[in-house]
């Protein structure tokens, strides 16, 4: 009797249907360069607000010619190539092979333009080469990092209301069906995998099955890559449902951390009236030191500016003191030489009436024009005179020079050449990936034995030992940061 055929997805533009021969019942059957082109279709569509769906996706030729075969680039690549589907990069690797791929500049628009569906392919042997290559990864990545293998386990009894789960797609989908969403057709299949890849993982036999992967400092699996509200699904054993525990303002306070060790070793260095001087590879000298308990409002060793800047994080909300109605105003007495003085400082709590909508756009704008800003005005300007690229950053640097200037450095010192953020954003991704993976786990073990789940800055806990983990989070940010910041 023949091997019963399984299917494995893919999301293809609707334009190579034909080159990949999909059949009426959509299967793919040129199934080796329909899995290709998948990847790079992922590739976009995973990216698709951002300029990087335009760059190139590095794949390894180790890895084509296990899914391949070594002779991956005479019967997949070169065609591609001489037919005009793809573009290699000029750089090569061994064998002279291109390293790096993309689709065409109109494949790319029309996946951002939502002109992809999905298809499928059964060749058992390719789909048992892609379940290798994966498990295989885990494997490997188990080994490397020692709480993968823990939160994998945990994953293995998830317990799901499916119930719950099918009216929670249910109504994604009738919201994206009825909304005036820009990307209906990405936020419609990514609602169909999300719910597919939870069931899959609760039918998971082994921590292999559990598809847990670190990268760039964040722990990823399908319940982290699903919608949000799908993980109100997730239960317990008595069927009741899980809660979320987020930290606030998570990346700026973990922004706080790593300018508290820079400036406690000295790493960079500021005076009045010039811009702060730094060591070279800023961000690399201070990644082996994050494990130092440190206090980030310790008294008499930080800069005024930082200190009050640390207090908004931690003790008040930092996206309405920094919106730009309120920072205008903080800068309208400008930062003089006594900030460079450390000492205590007191500030005085916001009126927290910066909500909703209003909350949002602001936090936004603090990520645009200060965490995500490229810097390169300020960065080159001509004949070393400061240049501020806006109004919004001017005050803000004003009111928190060090943070500003430590963004600024950074951006300064990024090997990135398109995306100058990159470094310093992997950077805070590596301390929140410690803080919740690697430090956290010892405190919650404290308690009672259950399954929580971390999702980034958040964790999702059964609700009877809410009160318990909040407790244990303080206690751990205390060691971590000096001060609590607010887990709620």
């Amino acid at each position: 009797m023949p091997r019963k055929k399984g299917k494995f997805y893919l999301y293809l533009p609707e334009s190579l249907y034909k080159y990949v021969g999909v059949n009426d019942s959509g299967e793919a059957t040129s199934y080796k360069v329909a899995h290709f082109l998948s990847i790079l279709t992922h590739h976009v569509y995973i990216n698709h607000q951002k300029v990087k769906a335009y760059w190139k996706k590095d794949i390894s030729s180790d890895f084509l010619k296990e899914m391949y075969t070594t002779s991956y680039s005479k019967d997949v690549i070169i065609p591609l190539i001489e037919d005009g589907i793809i573009i290699a990069d000029g750089s090569y690797s061994v064998g002279n092979f291109p390293k790096s791929y993309s689709l065409n500049k109109m494949l790319i628009e029309e996946v951002i333009q939502d002109k992809y569906s999905r298809v499928f392919i059964t060749n058992n042997t390719l789909i048992q080469k892609i379940n290798n290559w994966r498990r295989g990864t885990l494997s490997r990545q188990i080994e490397q990092y020692f709480f993968i293998e823990k939160e994998a386990e945990m994953l293995l009894h998830l317990n799901i209301d499916r119930a719950v789960l099918e009216q929670l797609f249910d109504s994604r989908v009738e919201a994206i069906q009825n909304a005036e969403y820009k990307k209906k057709r990405i936020a419609l299949n990514n609602a169909v995998r999300g719910q597919e890849e939870i069931v899959a993982l609760t039918e998971a036999k082994d921590l292999l099955d559990a598809r847990v992967r670190y990268s760039s400092g964040r722990v990823y699996h399908p319940l982290v890559n699903c919608p949000k509200e799908f993980r109100t699904a997730v239960v317990d054993d008595d069927n009741q449902p899980y809660v979320e525990i987020d930290l606030r303002s998570s990346q700026a306070v973990f922004l706080c951390k790593v300018i508290a060790v820079a400036l406690r070793h000295r790493l960079i260095t500021y005076e009045f009236g010039k811009q702060a001087t730094a060591s070279d590879n800023l961000i690399e000298q201070i990644i082996p030191l994050l494990d130092e308990s440190i206090n980030v409002l310790e008294q008499g060793v930080y800069p005024r500016d930082f200190t009050a800047f640390v207090s908004a994080v931690f003790l008040d909300d930092i996206y309405e003191d920094s919106s730009p109605e309120n920072i205008s105003q903080s800068a309208s007495v400008q930062v003089g030489e006594d900030v460079y003085e450390v000492g205590g400082y007191t500030r005085v709590s916001g009126a927290k009436t910066l909500v909703g909508e209003a909350r949002k756009e602001a936090k936004e704008q603090f990520f645009k024009d200060i965490f995500f800003n490229y810097y390169n005005k300020e960065n080159h300007a001509d004949k070393g005179q400061l240049s501020i690229s806006s109004e919004y950053l001017e005050d803000f640097a004003k009111t928190y020079y060090t943070v500003y200037e430590f963004c600024r450095i950074c951006a300064l010192q990024s090997k990135e050449g398109k995306k100058k953020s990159r470094d310093l954003a992997l950077l805070l991704q590596q301390t929140e990936s410690k803080f919740f993976h690697e430090l956290l786990p010892s405190a919650l073990s404290h308690i009672e034995p259950f399954n929580y789940f971390v999702v980034h800055d958040a964790l999702y806990v059964p609700q009877k030992h809410r009160e318990a983990v909040i407790n244990a989070c303080n206690e751990e940010a205390v060691k971590f940061f000096g001060v609590a910041p607010m887990f709620r």
